[in-house]
């Protein structure tokens, strides 16, 4: 992108964009000093060759291929001042100019960014201060202190390879290949971590030619967005802290949003994390592949929920393509999240409950039981990665994001507003969780685990509601479905331990106890869900009402 377009940003209120603002950026832009955004995509590495020489960068390219070796500090305070206030400064040498640049960071979780950014030809590593001074950055407490504040708190060091693109209906973007390293600390202190991330930076036209490239080239090409930018990974670096598991916490939802902003803002919350936990997956943790797996069943039911309200024919289509991905990625994680609760939490449960019975075969539970249940969680994770290491990953996760941005951008239809919608969607699918939980007491463990199913889909369902009425309008129906799930889940658990056991070919002894045990859990359990059921049933809710008919209001879903 030449120097003179990059100059110049708007002014410092329009940058410190919210969570909204992140994803609903204009389907076309005509201004010609433009937030940065940017879709950062993680390369293999065995991939960066193959991406250099793909035809779609000669076929597109406006001009040859360009090559850099750029080094650059990224500054903060002691306390990571500017890092938590979403905002980085870095100096950066190119050739033999050092280049100072600030940027604001949009609170945005994903790949596609919206970030502003201010960048000044600076004399050796010397900020401008008269130049920062302009900037978001003095609005920042203690500025005054800051130039005396302000360390090095890690580097990077990195190849970049550029082209000049000119993609579909004029739209021009200029797309960078990164090969480095991000590097903090000293001799024992030092820590590094690799670049290899392929970016493509919007410059004019329409935004959405940027997705079509990138999931051109994600069908031969391991390509999955990235949502952490340098500085935040090197933060992360210099921190030395470990990533964590990130549990989906559901935005609240605004009843005055049209059903396809509701839908972005959904999505992007349940698609930020997963996206999170499926790239720090460690089979040391068990926890990334668990979160992951309940950000995917999020994901879903906010697929499943907005299904029949939205009305854009092309969100619709777009909704279709992750279906069956969506299902593939949930039974591998699936498979590897059962083992793992299996080793860590059923097989102490089994000792805690059968350990007192000298003829319940439970030495088995130390030595074939184990070995094999080990192995089977082995084979599992290995499944997990292979299914991370191809295509498939990033042509899920770019469909995913470009259906948040593409319904950011939608406009909104007429119809009911979003609280009717959504209360119709709840009243139906409670009516679900009745008919399947019909003759509960005589039901096999197979259809309590349907039964299942439905109840954890009406909780899905009541979390993205739950900010369009007031708590205590749903705090007695929360209970009672929460309880009602609990009550399944325990009930469920036995009964898959029963069948893990014999599909691990454990002694029959074992298997015997662990019947008779689960008859007894039957019978002490089975009463109770009875009654968090009947709960539920008599629970008030918000969306019924002395003139509500959800069957004919159905029709205008």
């Amino acid at each position: 992108m030449p120097r003179a377009d990059k100059r110049k940003r708007t002014d410092a209120g329009d940058q410190r964009l919210d969570h909204e603002a992140a994803t609903a950026l204009p389907a076309r832009t005509t201004d010609p000093h433009p937030v940065e955004l940017e879709l950062k995509l993680a390369v293999v590495p065995a991939d960066a060759a193959r991406l250099v020489q793909h035809p779609l960068l000669a076929r597109h390219g406006n001009g040859p291929m360009r090559t850099q070796l750029l080094s650059a500090r990224y500054l903060d305070t002691a306390d990571s001042q500017l890092a938590r206030s979403g905002m980085a400064l870095r100096l950066r040498l190119e050739g033999k100019a050092w280049v100072q640049t600030f940027k604001t960071s949009s609170g945005a979780a994903l790949a596609l960014r919206s970030r502003g950014e201010w960048e000044q030809p600076v004399a050796g590593t010397k900020l401008d201060w008269d130049a920062l001074g302009k900037t978001p950055l003095a609005q920042l407490d203690g500025y005054a202190s800051l130039p005396r504040r302000l360390r090095t708190v890690f580097t990077v060091r990195f190849q970049r390879r550029s082209w000049a693109l000119q993609l579909a209906d004029g739209t021009r973007a200029t797309a960078s290949l990164d090969d480095g390293d991000i590097v903090c600390g000293r001799g024992a202190t030092r820590r590094s971590e690799p670049i290899s991330e392929f970016e493509l930076e919007f410059e004019s036209g329409d935004p959405a030619a940027l997705w079509k490239f990138a999931g051109r080239l994600a069908k031969d090409l391991n390509l999955v967005p990235l949502s952490a930018s340098k500085g935040e990974r090197g933060h992360a670096l210099a921190s030395g802290a470990r990533p964590e598991p990130q549990k989906t916490k559901m935005p609240d939802i605004d009843a005055a949003l049209g059903v396809p902003a509701a839908l972005a803002l959904a999505l992007s919350a349940a698609l930020a994390a997963l996206q999170h936990n499926l790239r720090h997956l460690d089979a040391a943790d068990i926890e990334f592949v668990h979160q992951a797996r309940v950000a995917l069943r999020r994901l879903r039911s906010v697929l499943r929920a907005f299904e029949k309200a939205v009305r854009d024919k092309g969100l619709r289509r777009r909704m279709k393509q992750l279906a069956a991905p969506l299902k593939e990625l949930g039974q591998v994680l699936g498979a590897a999240r059962d083992a793992d609760v299996f080793l860590e939490e059923t097989m102490p449960a089994m000792g805690k409950a059968l350990g007192a019975n000298p003829n319940s075969g439970l030495a088995s539970l130390k030595d074939p039981v184990a070995k094999s249940a080990a192995e089977q969680r082995e084979t599992a994770y290995e499944e997990v990665m292979r299914w991370l290491e191809t295509p498939a990953l990033g042509q899920l996760l770019l469909t995913a994001e470009r259906l948040v941005f593409e319904a950011a951008n939608a406009r909104a239809p007429g119809g009911k507003p979003l609280d009717a919608r959504l209360g119709i969607l709840l009243a139906q699918q409670h009516d679900r969780v009745q008919r399947a939980a019909a003759a509960l007491s005589r039901q096999s463990s197979g259809q309590r685990h349907e039964l299942r199913k439905e109840v954890k889909r009406l909780r899905y369902l009541l979390d993205i509601a739950q900010a369009l009425w007031p708590k205590r309008a749903t705090k007695s129906y929360r209970k009672a479905l929460e309880d009602l799930q609990e009550q399944l889940g325990e009930l469920n658990d036995v009964a898959v331990a029963g069948e893990t056991l014999t599909k691990l070919q454990a002694d029959s002894a074992l298997r015997r106890a662990w019947a008779a045990h689960e008859r007894t859990r039957l019978a002490e359990d089975l009463p109770q869900a009875a009654q968090a059921l009947a709960a539920l049933d008599l629970a008030d809710v918000p969306w019924r009402g002395d003139d509500d008919d959800h069957e004919s209001m159905e029709k205008d879903a």
